[in-house]
Formats: C-alpha cells, sequence, structure tokens
C-alpha cells in the first residue's frame, strides 16, 4: 500500500486579510500582532526566522513599496524575503508607537506568538486552527495558485529540494480538476 501524503493546511487569502484586518489598528500589542501576521504571510518565513529579525532595517526603511532583505533561513542557507507594501505598512505603524527598545523587530516567543495567532483567528471567526506555519503555507498555495512556478516558490521559501515544495501542489489540484470538469464537458 503506498503512503498517504499528509495533507497540507492553510487559509485563502479572503481569510488572512480577515485574520490581519480584524485585529484593531490600536495600541502596541494589536499593531505588533497585525505587523507579525502579515510579514509572515508576505514573506513566507518560518516563525523562528520572522522572531529573529532585527528592527534596524525596519526602522531606516521608509520607501512604499516592496522592501527585500537578505536573511539565513534554516540550515544556515541564506535566501531574500520580500515585504510587500502592505506588510511595510503594518510594520511602518507598529514601529511608530513602539516604546521597547528590544532589538528585534518582534519581541515575542514562538509559544507566544502561536497562542496569539490561534486566539485572534479564533477572534475573527476562523474555525480553522490557524498556527504561525499555516500562514507559511498559505502563501505558497496563493502563489502556486496564481500561476508562480513551484521552482520560484521553491526559492522563495528556502527550500533545498524542488520534493519539499511540492506538497503544496495539492491546491492546484482541487483546481485543474475543474478546469478538466469544464474542458471535457
Amino acid at each position: 500500500m503506498k503512503n498517504q501524503k499528509r495533507q497540507i493546511k492553510f487559509l485563502e487569502k479572503r481569510e488572512v486579510d480577515k485574520l490581519v484586518n480584524g485585529i484593531k489598528p490600536e495600541g502596541e500589542r494589536n499593531l505588533r500582532d497585525r505587523a507579525l501576521i502579515a510579514t509572515l504571510f508576505s514573506t513566507g518565513l518560518r516563525i523562528s526566522e520572522a522572531l529573529a529579525l532585527p528592527d534596524a532595517p525596519f526602522v531606516a526603511q521608509r520607501g512604499n513599496g516592496t522592501f527585500e532583505m537578505s536573511i539565513v533561513g534554516k540550515g544556515g542557507w541564506q535566501r531574500v524575503v520580500f515585504f510587500s507594501p502592505e506588510a511595510m505598512k503594518k510594520i511602518r505603524q507598529w514601529l511608530d508607537i513602539r516604546t521597547d527598545s528590544d532589538p528585534e523587530l518582534f519581541p515575542i516567543t514562538p509559544r507566544a506568538a502561536q497562542i496569539m495567532i490561534k486566539k485572534r483567528a479564533m477572534q475573527v471567526g476562523i474555525e480553522k486552527r490557524v498556527t504561525p506555519h499555516m500562514l507559511r503555507h498559505s502563501i505558497a498555495t496563493h502563489l502556486l495558485r496564481q500561476g508562480v512556478s513551484v521552482y520560484y516558490v521553491q526559492q522563495f521559501l528556502g527550500h533545498r529540494a524542488i520534493s519539499s515544495t511540492s506538497v503544496y501542489l495539492h491546491a492546484t489540484n482541487r483546481e485543474l480538476k475543474d478546469i478538466h470538469s469544464k474542458i471535457m464537458k
């Protein structure tokens, strides 16, 4: 018997938007949480990578476009990650009212971030058990659905092997079935 591949859980883009925009844009904690969630979706960073980001490059960055920076990810592999204009807007809002002097962009533990994201999702009525890594799955799925090559998604996520990225192809399979059904009528 052939082994079943695990099913990747992800949020639709509209659910990510609901999650981020469901947090009131006031107060330090709310603005930090909005910025962190937007960052995780925009960049595809692992939670450990996001929490290791220094704040200095973001304090200096004031442009309105996509911001890119080089990071060292899992296994010591270096890659470039991209912050969308929307993520950068959320980060700037967070930095504008931030009062601590922590050198990390997001002074929160991985476990606290996991609890926060789960709680924030429940507050806006998302019934899935949302985790930080689910946001990574979500951006990979979103990119593939937009027609981005699996090779580029591999680069975006910092996977060494294309087989690691191929688990996200499940989402496009459903769309392929729909296309096939329409063509075969």
